[in-house]
């Protein structure tokens, strides 16, 4: 484009825009070409790991540090403009995932039904190509994915202003199913009715929304009843039930219903971010910049708490979260549930985690090692 003259004709730019399309599918076509050959040579080798998320993080961290490096051509040179990591990332999840189909067209559960924040993160993860099954519940996400049925599932973790998502951390204490990713998603909620806003009588969605937007709801809506849903979709369905009824909803919720959005953005925090995990039969190989889930326990005793951690302080381990739990065993017994900085497979990691092991009275299950995924 350099040849170009600055005022060229808008038909000139045209062409060459036409033309940079055409090498780039020609050179998407290349990748999956690649693809298909390394998933015939994974075939081969009898390896069945075709999805490998440090792969994936390798190259994902990769393209966004070239987006940002000040080269010709990029971040505004000569060459071209720099666009939003955001859409980096969200070009080449696509791109990724539409090659990986060709080496094995994956399935992923999700809670449905479809346009739920969990399906929105489920096709973040894995694309649009991916074979999406909606799931009644995060029970039946965990069914599919220990019975086989399906190889991964897609569940909410945390919330950045709720906190933790309590039925999912109970499911992986009893469950055999591994973490091998995890996605970031901002969250944004919207009002979507085909009412005035002071006609409506009843609200509703998530006991989750209803908790990010209650300032909201009370400063603009104070007189409406406020109804739990099982999905932000679900509640969405339930306005042709009642002309007077509104829900809480994702914008692609609203535009596959067609419902007219009253008000955008209605979350009391404009940072809303909620950490979903990606589960299956395996976790992730190191990617140098990873995390490992565990769950671990010990008798009901003074100091209990500060043995289990001690292992990790000793050897400069960090913790980026821990949540207790009720055991469900014991009254007043809890387990601990835990995000370490490193990989299972690191030296300090499994050294820590052999002595909470060792511990007399103590247990650890390690729930996976995977990439940490960063807000763009």
């Amino acid at each position: 484009m350099s040849d170009t003259p600055k005022h060229a004709p808008l038909d000139a730019l045209r062409q060459q825009i036409d033309a940079i399309d055409d090498q780039l599918l020609q050179l998407i076509h290349q990748r999956a070409g690649l693809a298909a050959q390394v998933g015939r040579q994974k075939q081969a080798n009898g390896d069945t790991a075709y999805y490998v998320p440090s792969r994936e993080a390798d190259i994902i961290r990769r393209l966004l540090r070239a987006n940002n490096e000040t080269t010709d051509g990029i971040n505004g040179g000569p060459g071209g403009e720099k666009i939003p990591d955001a859409a980096v990332h969200g070009i080449f999840r696509e791109i990724i995932g539409a090659c990986l189909s060709l080496e094995l067209p994956l399935s992923i559960a999700y809670l449905g039904p479809q346009g739920t924040f969990t399906h929105a993160a489920a096709r973040k993860q894995f694309g649009s190509t991916g074979k999406y099954f909606a799931c009644r519940n995060f029970d039946e996400i965990f069914d599919e994915v220990e019975s086989g049925r399906v190889a991964y599932g897609v569940v909410p973790v945390e919330n950045a202003f709720e906190g933790a998502v309590t039925h999912t951390l109970d499911l992986f204490v009893d469950r055999e199913v591994s973490i091998c990713a995890e996605v970031l998603l901002d969250i944004h909620h919207h009002l979507l009715a085909r009412c005035a806003l002071d006609d409506i009588e009843v609200i509703y969605t998530k006991a989750e929304v209803l908790s990010q937007c209650r300032e909201w709801l009370q400063a603009r809506v104070p007189n409406a009843r406020l109804e739990e849903a099982d999905s932000t979709a679900a509640a969405a369905a339930k306005i042709s039930e009642n002309p007077r009824a509104a829900a809480i909803a994702s914008k692609e919720v609203a535009e596959r219903l067609e419902l007219p959005i009253l008000a955008t953005n209605i979350e009391d925090h404009h940072g809303n971010t909620t950490r979903f995990l990606v589960i299956g039969q395996h976790d992730s190989p190191a990617s140098g910049r990873d995390k490992t889930a565990v769950v671990m326990s010990t008798s009901d005793r003074p100091g209990a708490l500060h043995d289990l951690l001690e292992p990790f302080h000793r050897r400069g381990i960090g913790l980026t979260r821990i949540e207790s739990r009720p055991s469900r065993k014991q009254l007043w017994e809890y387990v601990f549930f835990a995000d370490l900085q490193g990989h299972r497979e690191d030296k300090d990691v499994a050294a820590a985690l052999a002595d909470v092991s060792a511990m007399p009275d103590g247990f650890v299950k390690i729930l996976g090692s995977f990439p940490v995924a960063e807000r763009l």
